[in-house]
């Protein structure tokens, strides 16, 4: 499987599976990842956990016999617009396709910080790599009427084996945190259209964000889109990324402890390729893989990606900045002309 493993489209995925019911966000061979060490679990969660039992039931309907029919019954926002992209590209052949497993389900009902009813579902699944290997995630589920539906899957946050502790029984913070909840997908949407750039982050440039490991070192964001921006420059082709917020607001789970909040945030990605002589290659000069839908001579590319980025926001009294911690996106359409 080919891999454009960069922060600027989707790591660990990159290209779109074809005609399967869901993309990949990882790719990897049949090992199981270790024990997913979620938080402490929020007692009596035989509803959510009957909601997430119901949510993979009904994925592995889609995933085995393609048949969508209760998407809208299992998903809202972000993972809604997954699963439509992915049904548009359903395969004809579901013979070969084993159910998709959940194991090690472990359930948090957070406090409470205004908007509609959460629970966080924590799990290793292999829902997210079509069965190719377990990975470690967190499933947010929203309430909407009287049903719970997925709203957002994340992973695992970089460079740490836990997920944030999160608040269950104490009273969630009322103190402000350093970015409000509205503010944070249009400032990461400023800050990540800087860094998509190549130009280094300094602490000003990606202000209110921490310059941590997704802004700075050679695996960053930042090194990443300045690598490729060079290599197509070689080639002659121009890219250019931008981020914009989704319609869907960001969720702000309060921290144990009232340390603050892990901000969940929708973004929409878009990657446009210009080459003046056009490219008759089935991929550009820095390796991303041109729709198979394209005339003979390439000369524009578009691809749309739904990406999410949780962060740790802190309290405002405490100082600090607001530190990406994990990430999760999928390829929504990829256009040549």
């Amino acid at each position: 499987m080919n891999s454009r493993s960069r922060r600027r489209t989707v790591p660990l995925l990159t290209t779109l599976l074809t005609g399967v019911g869901l993309a990949a966000a990882a790719c990897g061979g049949g090992a199981v990842a270790p024990p997913v060490n979620a938080p402490p679990a929020s007692p009596h969660t035989a509803a959510e956990r009957a909601a997430t039992l119901n949510w993979l039931a009904k994925t592995n309907q889609m995933w085995t016999r393609n048949d969508f029919a209760a998407l809208d019954q299992v998903t809202t926002g972000e993972m809604r617009a997954v699963y439509q992209a992915e049904e548009q590209q359903k395969a004809t052949s579901t013979g070969s396709r084993h159910p998709l497993q959940l194991t090690g389900l472990s359930i948090t009902i957070p406090c409470r910080s205004g908007g509609s009813p959460v629970f966080v579902a924590y799990g290793d699944t292999d829902v997210v790599t079509l069965g190719q290997s377990m990975q470690p995630v967190a499933m947010i589920f929203e309430q909407a009427g009287a049903a719970w539906k997925l709203a957002a899957i994340v992973q695992r946050p970089t460079g740490t084996s836990r997920w944030p502790a999160l608040c269950r029984q104490e009273t969630a913070p009322t103190a402000p945190a350093v970015l409000a909840p509205g503010h944070y997908a249009p400032d990461l949407a400023r800050a990540l259209d800087h860094a998509a750039t190549g130009t280094p982050e300094t602490a000003a440039t990606a202000a209110p964000f921490a310059v941590n490991s997704f802004f700075s070192g050679p695996d960053s964001f930042t090194a990443q889109s300045a690598t490729q921006i060079r290599q197509d420059r070689a080639g002659r082709v121009t890219l250019t990324e931008r981020f914009s917020p989704a319609t869907d607001p960001a969720l702000a789970l309060p921290l144990a402890g009232g340390r603050g909040y892990w901000l969940i945030g929708v973004l929409t990605q878009t990657a446009t390729y210009r080459s003046a002589a056009g490219t008759r290659k089935d991929t550009f000069p820095d390796g991303a893989s041109i729709a198979t839908t394209r005339p003979a001579v390439v000369h524009h590319a578009t691809d749309t990606y739904i990406t999410t980025y949780t962060a740790i926001d802190p309290l405002h009294s405490a100082g600090g900045t607001v530190a990406l911690d994990g990430f999760f996106g999928w390829p929504l359409t990829t256009v040549a002309s």
